[in-house]
């Protein structure tokens, strides 16, 4: 495990959902961070017992949560998510007008909240600033922008521009545009 991130929402402001298959929300969470990063790069080293104090941020969020697709590996569905997350936190200041800093997603395999697959969107601001709740009211759009970009980018197995940094030929292109196209399609039954 490279760190822990726990969220436990503390006030929900909205609440939509679609026949079980997708809820989309937007609220107040608590955001507990344990992460050791070298000092110069910032690169993840890792886990382990840290004697640092907890990063704290009360700040608002938006999550969408799903069901886990059918014959999808707990392990696939990790890779998948992380490679949609980097997508999703690419095209987030085309939506809001804000620094890619501003904001940050969070793919939970299983959300402890919920039980199921999630990503978190927040703000990286104590309070909130806004951003996230613009999200919480265009995620079908932004979904279907991430998706058409990983589908249009001119690699053939996922790179830096489209998916992020993976493993050695791990190739989870197919599988993170699948998994946005999915969502996007989800996202736009919600009533």
């Amino acid at each position: 495990m490279n760190g822990l991130i726990f969220y436990s929402v503390i006030h929900d402001k909205m609440n939509v959902e679609v026949m079980v298959l997708v809820t989309i929300e937007h609220g107040r969470v608590y955001n507990l961070c344990f992460i050791k990063k070298q000092f110069d790069t910032h690169d993840n080293i890792g886990s382990g017992p840290i004697s640092l104090p907890a990063e704290e941020l009360h700040t608002s969020s938006t999550w969408f949560t799903f069901d886990v697709p059918e014959g999808v590996s707990a392990g696939g569905l990790t890779d998948a998510m992380t490679g949609a997350a980097y997508a999703i936190q690419s095209f987030i200041p085309l939506f809001v007008r804000c620094d890619r800093t501003d904001i940050h997603v969070v793919p939970q395999v299983k959300a402890v909240h919920t039980g199921k697959p999630t990503f978190f969107i927040y703000d990286s601001y104590p309070g909130g600033i806004g951003l996230s709740e613009k999200i919480f009211k265009r995620w079908n759009e932004l979904l279907g922008q991430a998706a058409e970009h990983v589908s249009s980018c001119r690699c053939e197995s996922g790179c830096p521009v489209c998916i992020g940094a993976q493993e050695a030929r791990m190739g989870m292109k197919k599988e993170v545009a699948q998994l946005l196209r999915d969502l996007a399609e989800s996202a736009s039954n919600v009533v």
